[in-house]
């Protein structure tokens, strides 16, 4: 496929006409056109926008170019999608490959996480001072938590995930292990994780996000 093919399948796919690609780059219709046709080239600083427009990489070098994603310059972005705690409870491999509604919103972070990572909005006040209702936690699920990390954890007695501080007890008198889950709040009772009450740590905390909240 010839630049000036690969141009036109890719303003194509982006559903862009050659008024819009002309806008964008400050140049005249007549010029995408001939790029598209080659009889002229875009190079330069010219090229690296247009790839940037068409969301293609079009610098690749040689006489003949690939159709591929255009990548920016700069850290890896990964996303986390925003899930409820009635979802957070079921969170595994499994749910995690399942597609999401295309309306989930999601959490941009530059960091790579070592599992499947989701984001959390706080409900309620179990775990004040520190995390106030309405702010937004990144749970990784492949962070192994250490004492004293914030965790999503879930207990089959319960529908939805709670959040907590982690604290291991060791084990039972049958080598089970034994997992404290406490709040920050006083006024909340300690949960625990053993045979007795089962449950799972599905992630742990390693991104907490608070926004400004302006009253009149």
């Amino acid at each position: 496929m010839t630049l000036g093919a690969t141009i036109k399948a890719a303003r194509k796919a982006k559903g862009l006409t050659l008024a819009n690609v002309a806008s964008a780059l400050d140049v005249s219709i007549q010029a995408v056109s001939q790029w598209e046709s080659d009889t002229t080239t875009p190079t330069g600083g010219r090229l690296i926008s247009l790839s940037k427009v068409l969301g293609v990489d079009l610098a690749t070098g040689g006489g003949k170019r690939e159709l591929l994603p255009y990548r920016p310059e700069g850290p890896t972005v990964y996303t986390a999608p925003l899930i409820s705690r009635v979802t957070a409870g079921s969170w595994s491999p499994i749910v995690a490959d399942q597609p999401l509604p295309p309306e989930t919103p999601s959490f941009e972070i530059h960091w790579e996480p070592a599992g499947y990572a989701f984001s959390l909005e706080i409900d309620g006040d179990s775990m004040l001072p520190e995390f106030q209702s309405g702010d937004v936690i990144i749970v990784d699920t492949g962070l192994r938590p250490l004492p004293g990390d914030c965790v999503v954890a879930a207990l089959d007695s319960e529908e939805e995930a709670t959040f907590k501080k982690y604290r291991p007890r060791g084990a039972d008198e049958q080598g089970h292990p034994v997992i404290e889950l406490y709040p920050l709040n006083p006024d909340y009772p300690t949960l625990t994780i053993s045979a007795k009450n089962p449950g799972r740590i599905v992630g742990t905390m390693n991104e907490h996000r608070r926004f400004r909240r302006r009253t009149k």
